[in-house]
């Protein structure tokens, strides 16, 4: 798509495949204007360790040189393509306890960025979007917790789990409470952290009984995705249109339909994103992405461009040669505005 505020590559991520450079030239070549570089902030302890980073044999202190390897790598590349394509350099969130916040704040004293991608992918600690067994297991860990008892399905490979406090205990079970805590430590990472994009907004639904399921029918569900989409638009944040979720079977992009009129009703503004984990994924479901726009009566979206430089949306090459890059920072990139209508047809998906 013309602009992806989402990406990973198999160079700096397990579970993704591809070179970090061979990721931006599949974006050049489907004529992307603005790829943002996110990948997984390194994690501090061997327990949040993915499992293919533990059958790789990979300790959190590996993950924190890659990590660096990753920022001296963006950074070139970045001045290497400046005329073909803007480059951003970020991070994705993994917001699992409360002293995570702790290690994004080191991490955002030790590099500068551009933005980040603020996501959720655990609720008490246990992945929600790894498979259906992790997702019963997020489910009976979450009620759990919620009775106070200290037995085995509270603890995370040994370590007590460490619940985030605005997860409100309720009396509702299954799924409906795991939507619960979802959005409630949702909430926690908006207000600790106001990310400038936030990451497919309802990933919760991946792994349940049906992912076109209606949240409006929940009402303790609804009233916490009400709070934090008018928290979001409070402060501006945007909210990512991301494609990964129509290559898993989706019929649309995250997020679905009640949470997407919810958003547009509270001026929400909406940027695009291919979450692409490899080349195969670059641009993936553009025009599918185009489509649920247009048919929720969404007409603009919004992205990220250095302040000052200029890329036509149909050609997007430089016209001065001679410019300098800015710094990497979020004081250096300023939100622009799209018709949905006048990216049809851009990108070779």
């Amino acid at each position: 798509m013309p602009f992806s505020h989402h990406s990973h590559s198999g160079q700096f991520c397990a579970h993704a495949k591809d070179s970090l450079e061979s990721c931006i030239l599949e974006a050049i070549s489907k004529k992307l204007r603005i790829f943002c570089l996110t990948e997984h902030m390194p994690r501090a302890e061997p327990r949040d360790l993915y499992p293919e980073e533990v059958e790789l044999g990979l300790t959190p202190q590996d993950l924190t040189n890659r990590f660096a390897e990753f920022y001296t790598t963006a950074v070139a590349l970045r001045d290497k393509y400046k005329e073909e394509i803007t480059i951003l350099i970020g991070f994705e969130v993994d917001y699992i306890r409360p002293s995570m916040l702790a290690e994004i704040e080191r991490l955002q004293e030790t590099y500068n960025f551009d933005m980040f991608v603020g996501s959720v992918h655990h609720v008490d600690e246990i992945p929600i979007d790894f498979s259906e067994d992790v997702f019963l297991k997020a489910i009976s860990t979450v009620e759990a917790l919620d009775t106070g008892a200290d037995s085995p399905e509270t603890y995370n490979n040994g370590a007590k789990i460490e619940r985030f406090p605005e997860i409100q205990v309720t009396q509702s079970t299954g799924e409906e409470r795991l939507f619960e805590a979802y959005f409630d430590t949702q909430y926690s990472m908006l207000t600790a952290l106001k990310p400038p994009v936030i990451g497919h907004f309802d990933l919760i639904r991946l792994k349940c009984s049906d992912y076109e399921v209606d949240f409006t029918t929940m009402s303790n569900v609804w009233e916490k995705i009400v709070r934090n989409v008018k928290f979001i638009s409070e402060y501006g944040g945007m909210v990512e249109i991301n494609s990964a979720a129509t290559r898993k079977g989706w019929k649309y992009p995250y997020p679905g339909p009640d949470v997407l009129q919810l958003m547009k009703e509270q001026g929400v503004k909406f940027v695009l994103s291919d979450d692409s984990h490899g080349t195969a994924q670059v641009a993936f479901g553009y025009e599918k992405c185009l489509d649920y726009l247009e048919k929720q009566g969404v007409e603009e979206v919004w992205y990220y461009e250095w302040i000052g430089w200029e890329r036509d949306i149909q050609d997007g090459i430089l016209r001065p040669e001679d410019r300098y890059l800015p710094k990497i920072n979020a004081n250096c990139v300023e939100r622009k505005s799209a018709r949905v209508k006048d990216l049809r047809g851009i990108v070779s998906e």
